[in-house]
């Protein structure tokens, strides 16, 4: 998912948006996986997801949590859309888990792991024996905010709906790489005629209660896939296809109340949602004002100087180094968290523009320490980095190609050199950056400087920054770099290569971008069904040798930093916690200190 999932890391991403047997019962077989899958293990970091099929509601209160209140969130980011079938942002799924039921959840609780937990269903699912079809029992209950009941068949027209992805783009795209009919299968909107229509081959409801998903190849991960709003429900009827992302019905603890598209979100409760059903959500705020496209700058002097009304906020942005002089060993240190995040942050290298010399010249010219100092990073912000995966992921490998351990201010003489001998001097590199944010032009015009003083010629296309997401994901678009992230979907590689380097998911997606890059090479297809298809730990370590190939052989992407969350609350705001798949505090649990 784009980091942030993707929410554009402040910095070098310029805020340019800135992953068994059959016959077993349900909870029998997610034993059996839990022991199986590399998904369910510590990785090197100490990152850790557990199974616990058996998780019922209501959610364990939250140590001294009251009721009442509201929470202020600042940023400066402005999410493109809130419709759950696009939503692969981290900061877009950390929102509209307040507001979105899914089959399955991720749950953060107090021993610091994450419990793999069932949502909307009542287990995890049960798959058949080789994992190509899941069958999923709904809970008792559950509503939508305008009180009509959940279905199956809400849940199967929003799968449906998922591979809608030239009118809805930019969401993830796992159905169209394990689901039946994946890469044929156009979407509820299209005619039958242009293989679309209601009619799909890959979900079943047998009654009202029952979904059951079918798969092209054994997907025994479906259970972390079906944590993503993609597996929310959608009735058919109240689907207004592109404006749905404006009011998309809830059936979390909270419902939209009014939201204008970068400026503002207002979430007020649910009462339809039933906490005894929810085994992971909290009902505790009675409101979340959402403040988006703020001054960078200005909102964490806010927190900061914690006065009045900005007791009870919060940002989910990094804090600039030129503030950090007033928060270290000061009081507002105390209400700072940081953290290790699941993410890299890319510069993406469009392989249809750009050819590998030229892609490997500017590798060789990044301006890595002019462009942190200018966005005002500072160690809380990023760690360097230099593979394609994040460090916390299963059988992670540590390599730097380029010997430069993603630090220092590049080789603009051996840039330039390069460039000649690949008769490509003044090849101009294009990318665009948010013209409403300082930090974002100041970034923008340092590497302006930088990239010509190494013989390229550079073009940055201002633009609104709550136009910046599609514009990145936009294949049409002049731009031949994308500032942009990957995190992990969930705790594998397999949610990192497939997703980003898949060339064939090209064509399905012509008006998106989910392979920015737009690497298209038939052996790393290959190489990525051949890794795939292999037992599920025997994969990490294949996963890990394709790394370090990909910058080796190809270089679709210059690795720049993992992701890290560090992020100010104010001193009214309780239940604070690091949610590591957002990249900032988990909203479910927030209260506010009366």
């Amino acid at each position: 998912m784009h980091w942030r999932r993707l929410v554009a890391a402040a910095g070098v991403l310029a805020l340019g948006a800135a992953a068994c047997g059959g016959g077993a019962s349900p909870s029998e077989r997610a034993q059996e996986q839990k022991k199986e899958s590399p998904s369910a293990a510590p990785t090197g970091g100490g990152f850790q997801v557990v199974q616990d099929a058996a998780a019922v509601g209501p959610a364990k209160d939250i140590a001294g949590s009251q009721k009442g209140g509201t929470v202020t969130v600042l940023t400066v980011n402005a999410p493109e859309t809130f419709d759950p079938t696009r939503a692969y942002y981290i900061d877009t799924l950390a929102v509209l888990r307040l507001t979105a039921r899914t089959l399955t959840a991720l749950e953060l609780r107090e021993d610091g792991k994450y419990y793999l937990i069932p949502d909307l269903a009542t287990d995890l699912g049960t798959p058949n024996d080789d994992f190509t079809e899941w069958t999923f029992k709904l809970k008792d209950g559950i509503k939508y905010e305008d009180g009509s009941p959940v279905t199956a068949q809400d849940l199967a027209y929003s799968v449906k709906r998922s591979f809608a992805t030239e009118e809805l783009t930019g969401g993830p795209t796992y159905q169209q790489s394990y689901f039946v009919d994946g890469t044929t299968y156009k979407g509820p909107f299209k005619p039958a005629a242009q293989n679309g229509g209601l009619d799909y081959a890959g979900v079943e409801t047998p009654d009202d209660k029952t979904l059951v998903l079918k798969m092209a190849k054994p997907f025994p991960d479906l259970p972390y896939y079906t944590t993503f709003p993609v597996f929310t429900p959608i009735p058919q009827a109240k689907d207004t296809q592109g404006n749905y992302g404006n009011h998309p019905l809830a059936t979390g603890p909270y419902k939209f109340e009014t939201y204008q598209k970068g400026k503002r979100l207002v979430l007020t409760k649910n009462e339809q949602w039933d906490p005894a059903t929810d085994a992971g959500r909290h009902q505790y705020v009675d409101k979340y004002d959402f403040k988006f496209s703020q001054n960078p700058i200005k909102l964490q002097e806010q927190l900061i100087n914690d006065n009045g009304p900005d007791q009870t906020a919060i940002t989910y942005d990094s804090v600039d180094s030129s503030l950090l002089p007033k928060i270290q060993g000061k009081e507002p240190e105390e209400r700072m968290l940081t953290g290790d995040g699941t993410c890299t942050n890319f510069i993406y290298l469009d392989t249809r523009k750009m050819p590998l010399e030229v892609r490997k010249a500017l590798a060789v010219a990044w301006p890595y320490d002019s462009l942190h100092k200018a966005a005002g990073d500072n160690p809380f912000t990023y760690k360097a980095a230099t593979t394609i995966l994040p460090k916390v992921t299963p059988g992670f490998v540590n390599y730097d190609v380029f010997g430069n351990g993603a630090k220092g201010d590049g080789d603009p003489a051996e840039a330039k050199k390069m460039l000649e001998a690949a008769g490509k001097l003044g090849f101009e590199v294009v990318w665009v950056y948010a013209n409403d944010d300082d930090i974002a032009a100041q970034v923008s015009a340092v590497r302006e400087q930088k990239l010509k003083a190494a013989g390229f010629k550079t073009k940055a296309i201002p633009m609104p920054r709550d136009q910046v997401r599609a514009e990145l994901g936009n294949p049409k678009s002049q731009i031949n770099i994308r500032a942009n992230g990957w995190c992990l979907d969930w705790p594998s590689a397999t949610t990192v290569f497939p997703a980003i380097f898949d060339g064939r998911l090209i064509a399905l997606n012509p008006n998106a971008a989910p392979n920015k890059s737009f690497l298209n090479e038939e052996d790393v297809n290959t190489e990525i069904d051949r890794i795939s298809a292999l037992p599920l730990d025997q994969q990490p370590a294949e996963w890990a040798k394709l790394d370090k190939t990909m910058t080796e052989k190809y270089l679709p992407v210059i690795p720049v930093s993992y992701s890290t969350a560090n992020f100010l609350f104010g001193s009214k705001v309780g239940g604070v916690v690091l949610d590591a798949f957002a990249g900032g505090p988990d909203f479910t649990k927030l209260f506010v200190k009366q």
